[in-house]
């Protein structure tokens, strides 16, 4: 369809309200794209009519237009809006979700390619630190020493790369990456015995696939005549390749981000892949949406004067349909203490004219930060609630009834067995699962076989051969009951946790902790039913993300900027703005200019965050681990545009003209006053 057929686009209600490059982006429907598009300029609403347009205009079938995004939460908004708009057109988009959603679907499709069965399980993180602890245990290498974290975070890194261990070469700068090599070869080969996968399998092995069978991946080229892409900036080089290889037949790719809010170096994001895009796909046509329509003028410009210092970037112009608005607050404080108390007493006045906690976002750089807005906030009775604390499905009764699940599911997973073969109590201790473990693995068993073999032999105490015996018999039963009984995965669930003692052991000890667990898995029951199957609430359980919660009630939202990122608020304080934390000395050290423009695209996704008002805020003395710490201003304070910003709650002996960020800076020896005095006075 031709752009300037005016007669034919006012066919559609959903291009109606976008602006010209909105429906620029929507209506190139030839060759790779990219859009650059800026805090609150609308991507989301571009992406979905984007999609819409496709389908309308005929250039492809629902599930002919694969759409990938970063989280299940952002899938479901997108899938709600395509299908607002489509309706019945929309059946059969099938292939909206995230990287690892979409890989898992494939991958289940010809999962023999990698050595899998279709029904493998997907492990998260505590199961991998399992596995790494037994695997270490065996080969008596020390955890306290070579943490399972630090080795899974090296193997992740591997995995990110495209690298299986074979094809792995260990760095002679990381003294220790030789050993991780070694534990990463048992690792894998483990995972497969297992019938399982980590996130990272999930796009390396569909790579994998790809790469040595033409005629699969035919299959998805052929297919996928459209290809978009969201949150573009954050990709890293496995999930690149990725879609390097779905893309090498229609070439029509369109890519959606922000290089200004990539923030997610130290998950494996590689920003070049956003920088580099018209080198990666020749004829790219590069479209920016710079109206933006969140924030107003004054919190526009400043965080458009922030960003400004950062020289590794696209660049855009944002321009606002909002006012002008309130000038931002800049607040110094003499500790983290008054901090608190004085952003409390803010979001009070906030309350007074009746503005809801729920539009009110405290965002911080370092997850310690939020300790003394909590005291503040439990001793003046403001609720507030932290986003991106324990997940749901990471509380440990969640964890237990899935693990229930899983085994019933497919009787490869030792992770699972090992979890709940003595939830309840069942006599069945360490001892006894070290000489299953041991026995299963001399035989190549499943753990579940190994048990069922040592029982027949007579190899088990009497005791816990009792107890063992009873919970494969309920094993047995429940997979009985949900394969040939065709109970539902809801009912069986309830089954589970009544034959097995489970909800009699909560319910028999009296207090708030296993009250709390009962609501929990009720809370889990309510859960399931939302899912046809038990194979596709499973899926969704190892698929969820920490932003993936429901919010209720009228609260404060404390997080970090790291976590806030796709959210808005009216109302934004960021507090903690001191060299050191922010940008923080860890990220400059290991990454030079890299880390700083990095940190500073954080400050950049934390001020345009809001809406209406945004406050930043440092003090002068910090209670950190244990000691007081003098604070210095961030740099980024320096950075700010004078004319957009009110200072506030500043000390007497402080003058205007000292107010400067100065890197030379040295406090005079015996020097004990407060104030901007001992740090922001000029030097030379």
């Amino acid at each position: 369809m031709i752009y300037n057929d005016k007669l034919k686009m006012l066919n559609f209600e959903y291009l109606k309200n976008l602006n010209d490059a909105q429906k620029k982006a929507v209506s190139h429907l030839s060759g790779p794209l990219l859009i650059v598009a800026g805090a609150g300029s609308g991507k989301t609403k571009v992406l979905t009519s984007r999609i819409a347009h496709i389908i309308k205009q005929k250039k492809a079938y629902p599930n002919q237009v694969l759409s990938v995004t970063f989280t299940n939460k952002a899938a479901q908004e997108m899938q709600n809006r395509v299908s607002k708009i489509l309706k019945k057109e929309a059946i059969g988009l099938s292939w909206l979700g995230t990287f690892h959603s979409i890989s898992a679907k494939i991958l289940r499709r010809h999962a023999g390619a990698v050595g899998l069965n279709s029904n493998f399980s997907i492990i998260d993180q505590n199961d991998q630190v399992r596995l790494i602890k037994n695997i270490c245990k065996d080969r008596n290498i020390d955890i306290k020493q070579l943490a399972p974290k630090y080795i899974l975070s090296v193997i992740d890194g591997w995995k990110n790369k495209g690298l299986y261990p074979n094809k792995t070469i260990a760095s002679k700068k990381n003294i220790l990456e030789k050993g991780i090599l070694a534990i990463y070869k048992i690792y894998q080969k483990k995972l497969l015995d297992l019938n399982a996968c980590d996130f990272g399998d999930l796009i390396l092995h569909c790579v994998y696939i790809f790469e040595n069978n033409n005629d699969i991946l035919g299959i998805y080229t052929n297919n996928f005549k459209y290809i978009l892409v969201d949150e573009y900036q954050d990709t890293n080089f496995i999930q690149g390749k990725w879609l390097n290889f779905l893309t090498k037949k229609h070439r029509n790719i369109c890519c959606v981000g922000d290089d200004d809010q990539s923030i997610y170096s130290w998950r494996g994001a590689e920003i070049k892949n956003f920088l580099e895009f018209d080198k990666v796909y020749k004829d790219t046509k590069i479209i920016r949406l710079e109206k933006n329509y969140r924030s107003t003028q004054n919190i526009l410009e400043v965080a458009s004067k922030l960003i400004s210092h950062n020289q590794n970037r696209v660049g855009k112009n944002l321009v606002t349909t909002m006012e002008s608005g309130d000038l931002i607050k800049l607040n110094c404080y003499k500790n983290g203490k008054d901090e608190a108390i004085g952003v409390s007493d803010e979001i009070e006045k906030k309350l007074k004219k009746k503005n809801s906690l729920n539009d009110i976002a405290i965002l911080v750089r370092a997850i310690f930060q939020t300790r003394e807005f909590e005291e503040r906030f439990l001793k003046i009775g403001l609720p507030y609630r932290i986003i991106g604390g324990t997940k749901f499905y990471e509380r440990a009764e969640i964890k237990d009834c899935i693990a229930y699940l899983r085994l019933i599911y497919q009787n490869k997973d030792d992770l699972s067995f090992e979890r709940i073969v003595n939830v309840p109590k069942r006599s069945v201790g360490d001892t006894s699962i070290k000489e299953i473990n041991k026995f299963s693995k001399k035989n190549s068993f499943s753990l579940e076989n190994g048990a069922k073999k040592l029982i027949e032999l007579n190899l088990i105490k009497p005791k816990t051969k009792l107890g063992l015996n009873s919970f494969l018999n309920l094993i047995s039963k429940w997979r009985n009951d949900y394969s040939i009984k065709k109970i539902n995965h809801v009912k069986l669930l309830q089954i589970v946790l009544d034959e097995s003692g489970y909800s009699a052991m909560l319910k028999n000890k009296k207090d708030l902790e296993n009250e709390n667990r009962l609501e929990n898995i009720k809370e889990l029951l309510v859960a399931m039913k939302e899912f046809d199957d038990l194979a596709s609430f499973l899926e969704h359980v190892a698929l969820a993300t920490s932003i993936d919660q429901k919010w209720d009630g009228e609260k404060v939202n404390l997080m970090t900027m790291h976590a806030s990122k796709g959210l808005e608020f009216d109302f934004v304080f960021l507090p903690g703005w001191e060299e050191g934390l922010f940008p923080h000395q860890k990220s400059i050290e290991e990454n030079g200019d890299k880390g700083l423009e990095e940190e500073r695209r954080l400050a950049y996704v934390g001020i345009t965050r809001a809406k209406k008002n945004a406050l930043i805020s440092f003090s002068l003395n910090r209670f950190y681990q244990g000691n007081w710490i003098d604070s210095m201003a961030s740099r980024f304070i320096n950075e700010l545009p004078e004319k957009n910003i009110e200072k506030n709650n500043f000390f007497e002996e402080k003058n205007d003209e000292d107010f400067e960020f100065n890197q030379d800076f040295e406090i005079e020896e015996g020097t004990k006053s407060p104030g901007w005095l001992r740090y922001l006075k000029k030097i030379k």
